[in-house]
C-alpha cells in the first residue's frame, strides 16, 4: 500500500476543522465516522498548538497491538479499521 504524507503547519492551524469536513465530503465518509481529527496540545496553556492528524494505516499498526478490547482490524488491502 502506498504511504502518503499530510503535513499540517501547527503554527497556522486555528482548529477550524475544515480539513476534517473536506476529508469527509471528498471521500463520502458516513456520519459518525472520522478519518481525520484536530488535536490540541497544551490546550489553554502557553505554547498551545493544534494539528490535524489521521490514521496512518501502519503495516504493523501499534493501536491493534495495545487495544485491550481488540476492536481494530486490518483489511487485506492494509487499511486499519475500528469496529465499535
Amino acid at each position: 500500500m502506498a504511504r502518503m504524507k499530510f503535513l499540517c503547519d501547527a503554527e497556522r492551524c486555528i482548529e477550524c476543522n475544515a480539513c476534517v469536513t473536506a476529508c469527509k465530503n471528498e471521500h463520502e465518509v458516513p456520519w459518525g465516522v472520522n478519518r481525520r481529527r484536530v488535536v490540541t496540545i497544551q490546550d489553554g496553556k502557553p505554547g498551545e498548538r493544534s494539528i490535524s492528524v489521521a490514521c496512518m494505516h501502519c503495516s504493523d499498526a501499534p493501536c491493534m497491538a495495545v487495544c485491550p478490547v481488540d476492536c481494530f482490524y486490518q483489511t487485506e488491502q492494509g487499511v486499519v479499521l475500528h469496529s465499535k
